[in-house]
């Protein structure tokens, strides 16, 4: 007499027409850990309704929630080019054509002509998804076009900082934006025209130090 008997495996049930919930749907919040309904999330400012955490909003989110309207973009051809030839783990030249590719930008900045309230504004957005909002010479150099765009038209200035610092596969030429935008700025300080800086999470290293 045989102990054990030999039973078939039973079949995987296969389940048809299985319910999910859209991708970006819902939100995991960073403070209290539970999910925040996306559209809540839009509509509180990216402000977590259960603890009050600040989230990071996206750049294009951002410039919607300042401006009155689209606003007019600029200096948009300005692009990067890799003048010290730099190697690390990537190529600088392949990290830059990498990040172009993945966000649709040339650089980490975007520079606006537009109204908050009414008011003519020259408005400048970092973009910490382009290699962490690093300043590089043309972070710089539309930086400065903003100020001196500012100026000609007699508008205030808005810079919004989100960044981690300057962009070290620049060298030198990263760091030289500081005193030139620094410089800039004073230009605009001299004209009796407004500068408001937003320090957004996060805004570290030479940005912190010279613009922001």
């Amino acid at each position: 007499m045989s102990w054990f008997r030999k039973t078939k495996k039973p079949k995987p049930v296969r389940i048809e027409n299985r319910s999910s919930v859209p991708e970006g749907l819902w939100v995991r919040c960073p403070g209290c850990k539970q999910p925040v309904y996306s559209r809540d999330l839009d509509a509180n400012q990216h402000i977590c309704g259960q603890c009050g955490h600040h989230l990071r909003i996206d750049p294009e989110v951002r410039i919607r929630l300042l401006l009155d309207q689209e606003g007019d973009r600029l200096f948009e051809a300005v692009s990067p080019t890799d003048p010290l030839s730099f190697r690390d783990t990537k190529p600088y030249k392949k990290r830059l054509d990498t990040y172009q590719r993945q966000t649709g930008l040339r650089d980490a900045v975007h520079v606006l002509a537009g109204d908050i309230e009414g008011q003519p504004v020259i408005l400048a957005v970092m973009d910490y998804r382009f290699m962490g909002g690093s300043m590089g010479s043309v972070v710089g150099e539309k930086i400065t076009r903003a100020v001196e765009a500012a100026i000609e038209r007699r508008r205030a200035l808005v810079v919004v900082s989100a960044s981690g610092g300057a962009r070290m596969q620049e060298g030198a030429l990263s760091l030289m934006q500081m005193a030139k935008i620094a410089a800039a700025l004073n230009r605009l300080r001299q004209a009796g025209l407004p500068y408001v800086s937003v320090l957004t999470d996060p805004t570290t290293g030479g940005v912190t130090a010279s613009f922001a």
